[in-house]
This record gives structure tokens, C-alpha cells and sequence, in this order.
């Protein structure tokens, strides 16, 4: 790992974080004070373990191709989350950063095209469809992802599914540990939008910034000079590449529009609502299992270095809660 050319991310002060940031951090022990020696160190760590994790895979490889399978065989490559590395204060996943949201997905095989980049937004959904078609199995009707074959073969989007046309986005959610609220994100070619609980009850996040485009035919030639005759916004996620401006009550419609297709796919407010019945119920049957050890374990789970400043208050909060 080249020590130098490491990038410190940029952080929001503690007081601007999104509530779900706040938290996050909180339990993962980030909220306090860090050289910046220690987040180069944290994120040096993480990218050795990409670089082996590299090296690993070019055994794998350089094995196929000894034995003469690697013309026959096709290498998927992916990962089941990021390492935030201390970016938005945090390590470790359960966030729809990019950090945390956005793996890595390389493929190798026959018929596929070297060095080609694929720019649709895909899903880990798309892996076992995927793999079906590999395997000349019909892939089911019903499963929610799509054979990214067609993507790798370079056809053209109407030709990409014959069954049912591929969405132009990718949903993700999460309700598990190091979050206070179960989380969706939607994301387009060129807008993340992130919204929590209900909908209602925590602010959203929208993420891109518009970049001003001109037409081509827009531009007529009057008198020895160029006039515009119209114009184009168009949202650039990559404007905003450390994700630290929330644009949802900038851009209303564009939320609203977001929005509607995250709820026609999945009823998050009714999810939610289960999700935090079910953690109520899940909690108070832990809480009496301990018994009179309660307020020791809970004092040193992970959140413990924050939490072990005032327990009682603490502790009274989850009472509130219950």
C-alpha cells in the first residue's frame, strides 16, 4: 500500500450529522477524537486486504488457466459489502453510503469482452439469476433480479430481458444492528435517495448534484452570435463523491418521484413498523434473561466507550423506549 497517497475522508461535525449517522458512529464507538495518523493507518489496514485479497484471486486464476479450464469457466468476482474505513466517521457496513453500499462486481469468462465497462446500476439480487443462466437453467419468472449475461455480452437494453424490462434502479435495505431506524436506499445511474423508519418520522437523503447541460439543438445562430434556446439539468452523483450534502428539500419532485417507486416495490412503512415490533418484543425477552446482569452487559456490548460516560442516562432512555 502506497502509505502516502491515502485519502483522509472528509467528516461533518458531530452536530451536522444525519440522526442515523450520529448513531451509527455513536455505537461504533467513532465519536471521538482521531489523529490523523490513526484513520490512515485504519484505511492502509483495509486496502492491504484488498491487495491480498487480489493476489488470492489471481491464484485462482492463474490455476484455472494450468489446467486448462479457464477457457471453459467464468470468474464472478463481488462482495457482500464495503468497509466504510472511517469515512462519514464510521467503519465497518450497515450504512447506504458508498463506502458501505457500492461492492466490487468483476467478471471474467468466454464471450465476455476485456476491459469493458458495464454502466448500469446492478444488484447482488442479479448473481443467482445469473448463474442459472450460466448453467442453461430457465431462469424463474418471479425472482426479483436479472441475469446480467446479456449486460456482459454488450446488448442492447431492449435486449437485455426478455421476460420483463430491467428497472432502471437498485434498491437496498437494512434493519439490522448499529442503526436506529430500518433503512432503504434507492439508487439511479445519477441519484441516491435514502429514506428511513416511515418516511415521515426522520429526514430523508437524497444525494447528486445538478450539473448544467446544454442541448445540442438548443443553440440557433442570430446576428453573428449564439443564443440559448433551452436548457438541461442533469443530477451527477460524482459531483458530490463524499455524499456530506443532502439535497432532498432542494429538490422535492424529485424525492417525491424516488419515492413513489421505493413504495411501489416495498411497503417500507408497514416493514418498518414490523421491524420495530419485533425488536421491542426481541429485547425486553434478552433484558429478562439477564436479569440482574442487564445493566453490566449492556454497559460493555460495542457501543461501550461512549456508553460507560453515563449508563444511567442511558439506561433510563431505553426504559422510555420500552
Amino acid at each position: 500500500v502506497t502509505y502516502d497517497a491515502i485519502k483522509i475522508p472528509k467528516w461533518l461535525s458531530l452536530s451536522e450529522m444525519h440522526p442515523v449517522d450520529y448513531y451509527s458512529s455513536y455505537t461504533k464507538n467513532c465519536t471521538g477524537k482521531f489523529t490523523e495518523q490513526e484513520v490512515r493507518n485504519i484505511r492502509a489496514f483495509y486496502y492491504a486486504m484488498c491487495a491480498e485479497t487480489d493476489a488470492m484471486l489471481g491464484e485462482v486464476i492463474s490455476a484455472l488457466r494450468d489446467t486448462g479450464l479457464l477457457k471453459t469457466t467464468i470468474v464472478i468476482f463481488t462482495a457482500d459489502h464495503g468497509e466504510l474505513a472511517m469515512e462519514h466517521r464510521q467503519f465497518y457496513k450497515m450504512s447506504m453510503y458508498e463506502a458501505s453500499s457500492h461492492v466490487p462486481l468483476l467478471v471474467m469468462g468466454p464471450g465476455i469482452k476485456e476491459q469493458q465497462q458495464v454502466p448500469n446500476v446492478v444488484s447482488l439480487v442479479d448473481i443467482y439469476p445469473t448463474m442459472l443462466d450460466i448453467a442453461r437453467i430457465p431462469v424463474w419468472q418471479n425472482l426479483s433480479g436479472y441475469s446480467l449475461i446479456p449486460l456482459l455480452h454488450g446488448k442492447a437494453e431492449n435486449e437485455v430481458s426478455p421476460r420483463r424490462p430491467r428497472p432502471s434502479w437498485v434498491l437496498s435495505e437494512f434493519h439490522g444492528c448499529n442503526v436506529n431506524s430500518s433503512t432503504y436506499m434507492l439508487r439511479t445511474g445519477r441519484w441516491k435517495y435514502i429514506t428511513y423508519s416511515d418516511g415521515r418520522s426522520v429526514l430523508p437523503q437524497l444525494f447528486g448534484m445538478l450539473q448544467f447541460c446544454v442541448l445540442t439543438d438548443s443553440l440557433i445562430y442570430l446576428n453573428g452570435n449564439w443564443f440559448l434556446t433551452d436548457f438541461l439539468f442533469v443530477p451527477d452523483l460524482t459531483s458530490d463523491p463524499d455524499e456530506l450534502t443532502n439535497v432532498a428539500t432542494k429538490f422535492p419532485a424529485v424525492v417525491h418521484s424516488l419515492d413513489k417507486i421505493l413504495r411501489s416495490t416495498v411497503n417500507y412503512p408497514k416493514v418498518s413498523s414490523s421491524v420495530q415490533d419485533y425488536n421491542k418484543r426481541q429485547f425486553i425477552s434478552w433484558k429478562k434473561s439477564l436479569g440482574q446482569n442487564y445493566s453490566n452487559v449492556i454497559a460493555n456490548l460495542r457501543w461501550h466507550r461512549d456508553w460507560l460516560k453515563e449508563p444511567k442516562k442511558y439506561e433510563n432512555a431505553i426504559e422510555k423506549w420500552l
